[in-house]
């Protein structure tokens, strides 16, 4: 971990799915994540033991204000998705020195819905959200495609993951055949899938007292 081959994969349709479960709560209801803030927070470990518990600990107080060494961190979402802007306070990419290594991919296809059947969701036991939530075709395969081209080529020292498809269990695993090191990640409010957390070398919950900062403040309405 020492080295800067490490890399944030973020599945969207999971982090929406753990942004709609918070949405439940009155302190998050409607409000957008910040994900530049999200992984500014991942990889700094501010006010609490986060990241930095995986990295080599070296007592120098510049070391643990740098945080965790990163190559990129990707979001990916499926092509026309209409909902990332719902639950996601996207950055204005023109913004000079806003975006630093982290990109928003677009893959494979989202699969149609209806408005009916998202407030169906809503309604889900929280066990069985995230499984029926999932809608689209072709990102965990991209996901899996890019994981396992820099494993490949030698270029990830470790895949921060954040997930709660067990799906992802093989990758994880051939990760670790191919010599790189796996953490999953997540939001709180909701049980991990353990098959998924025994294939990872680590796991990382976000402290529900860390969240307040990672959300945009509730839109006003509009006032004529």
């Amino acid at each position: 971990m020492a080295g800067e081959n490490n890399y944030l994969f973020f599945d969207g349709s999971s982090l929406i799915a753990q942004i709609r479960n918070l949405w439940r709560s009155p302190q998050f209801n409607r409000r957008k994540l910040k994900p530049l803030d999200l992984v500014e927070f991942l990889v700094t470990g501010i006010g609490n033991s986060s990241l930095i518990d995986f990295v080599e600990r070296r007592g120098s107080s510049e070391f643990f204000r740098k945080g965790l060494p990163y190559k990129r961190a990707i979001f990916y979402f499926a092509n026309g998705d209409g909902q990332i802007e719902i639950y996601l306070e996207m950055p204005a990419v023109t913004t000079p020195r806003l975006v630093r290594d982290v990109n928003f991919k677009s893959c494979g296809k989202k699969l149609p819905h209806s408005s009916e059947f998202d407030e169906w969701v809503e309604q889900v036991p929280d066990k069985f959200s995230e499984r029926v939530s999932r809608s689209e075709k072709g990102v965990d395969i991209q996901i899996c495609c890019d994981a396992l081209h820099l494993a490949a080529a030698g270029h990830v020292d470790r895949l921060f993951l954040l997930t709660n498809d067990s799906d992802f269990v093989p990758l994880c695993e051939r990760l670790k055949d191919l010599g790189a090191n796996v953490s999953l990640m997540r939001l709180p409010g909701r049980p991990v899938n353990t098959d998924l957390a025994a294939a990872c070398d680590g796991y990382y919950e976000v402290p529900e007292k860390e969240l307040e900062r990672l959300f945009a403040p509730r839109a006003q309405p509009n006032v004529a």
